[in-house]
């Protein structure tokens, strides 16, 4: 099919490659041949692709195997510019898939490219979508090359470690719309290119592992830009990756991080099966920090099925879990005492023990530091909301306006449905001094935000 206009990504690509429009249809040719395909394209064939006309299935993808063959690096059929975006299917990357990476790259460059990115960003989240398999070790999808490890290869290992802090570090400062589409054109650009190359077996595990938990930060952050069905691809891409790294801990994460999602989207039967495959998946031999994530996270998901006794045990066992804790500082290697008392704090709320989940909450907020403003604002609104909700309106206006004090540093959909609650829950006070004053502040910064890049709800209908 013709289109207007001159097929720019083809001719880079054939820049790239140091290939002629001949070489390049002779390269389609045989691997088209090479699986029981007869095509006879010349160099004419090329001009017409560079002129702006599309060829059939399977030629786009037999081109772009042809230029990853010749380039080293994955290159997709929609990096070709030979398919239309609608004929680019973005189906789930599961555990065990051999062409995840290959697949991850296709939808991070989709993600980032604007004629692509409005249609992954307006798809529904899907509630049956679960992973398949749960957990079984899988051989590597490239393979591994034996002897050490060169000095290229740990600093590529250390640089995705360093690049997960970053990136949860900011999240949690300014929301995560924020530098989110950076961490998607970081990933890639890299991704790619790093997993495509061989390296010795423990390297590997550590680049996949690696990989997985930015493209887990990566997840979160799509999430808080209310991107509900994009992050569900992130995640199921990071428990890919994590499933070939051989790494329990990342993918019982991430799997914890998806019964989240779904909980918060009101999928509670979904958050449920979730996070007790993330506990199966862990293992028994799991870190403190891990089992302390993961039960507190199934304590509130029974607390919505009104497992109450389950719901208070999983309570307890994660304190218990959590004193033993010894990991380092990372987004992945330790749970923090104030994530523990505000998870905590969102299960008593839901048992009706209303006092101790404000408390549980007071203690999360104290033990903030001062740069976590999206986890500070998420407390105060809980506090606020809860407070409003006994009859205590003045304790409730100052919780919001020290959130609101927070607010403009924030790129999150969270923040502003916490900031819609707001003005909904004081609508009813409007006559009282201080709820009006806060109102008014809280008019005055949704206004703001309604310019910025995040949506006003999550991508579930």
């Amino acid at each position: 099919m013709a289109r207007d206009h001159p097929n720019q990504s083809l001719s880079a690509l054939l820049a790239e490659s140091g290939w002629s429009a001949a070489e390049l249809a002779r390269a389609v040719n045989t691997l088209a041949g090479k699986q029981g395909v007869t095509l006879r394209y010349d160099r004419t064939s090329v001009a017409h692709w560079l002129s702006g006309s599309r060829p059939r299935s399977p030629v786009p993808d037999l081109v772009a195997a042809a230029f990853s063959n010749r380039t080293g690096r994955p290159v997709t059929a929609g990096e070709t510019g030979l398919e239309r975006p609608a004929a680019v299917p973005f189906t789930r990357i599961e555990p065990g898939d051999a062409d995840a990476v290959l697949r991850l790259v296709a939808l991070l460059r989709a993600d980032v490219d604007p004629a692509h990115h409005a249609g992954l960003a307006a798809a529904a989240y899907q509630q049956a979508v679960a992973p398949q398999p749960v957990w079984r070790p899988a051989s590597f999808t490239v393979p591994a090359a034996r002897g050490p490890a060169r000095i290229t290869e740990r600093a590529e290992v250390r640089t995705l470690e360093e690049m997960s802090v970053l990136f949860a570090g900011l999240a949690d400062r300014h929301g995560g719309a924020h530098a989110r589409s950076a961490l998607a054109l970081y990933l890639a650009d890299d991704v790619g290119r790093v997993l495509s190359r061989q390296a010795p077996s423990a390297v590997r595990r550590q680049l996949l592992s690696g990989t997985a938990q930015l493209v887990h930060v990566l997840a979160v952050m799509t999430a808080d830009a209310g991107y509900a069905s994009l992050s569900q691809h992130y995640f199921h891409a990071a428990l890919a990756l994590a499933h070939d790294a051989g790494d329990r801990d990342v993918y019982s994460i991430t799997l914890r991080a998806m019964s989240v999602q779904a909980l918060r989207l009101g999928f509670r039967a979904q958050a449920l099966r979730l996070v007790e495959e993330a506990m199966n998946a862990a293992g028994p031999d799991m870190e403190p920090a891990t089992q302390a994530f993961l039960l507190n996270q199934r304590a509130l998901a029974r607390a919505h099925h009104r497992q109450d006794r389950a719901a208070r045990a999983d309570l307890e066992a994660a304190q218990a879990q959590h004193a033993l804790a010894t990991g380092p500082p990372g987004p992945f290697t330790m749970y923090t005492s104030a994530g523990l008392h505000y998870q905590a704090a969102r299960t008593l709320l839901v048992l009706g023990r209303t006092h101790e989940a404000i408390h549980g909450w007071e203690i999360s907020l104290l033990e903030r530091t001062p740069d976590q403003r999206r986890t500070s604002a998420l407390t105060l609104a809980a506090l606020a909301d809860t407070e409003l909700g006994i009859g205590h309106l003045e304790a409730a206006c100052q919780h919001w306006s020290t959130f609101l004090d927070l607010y403009p540093y924030l790129h999150s959909v969270r923040a502003r449905q916490a900031l819609v609650s707001l003005r909904r829950g004081l609508r009813i006070h409007h006559r009282h001094p201080q709820a009006a004053a806060t109102l008014e502040r809280a008019r005055a910064a949704l206004a703001v935000s309604s310019t910025r890049p995040v949506r006003n709800r999550p991508a579930n209908p």
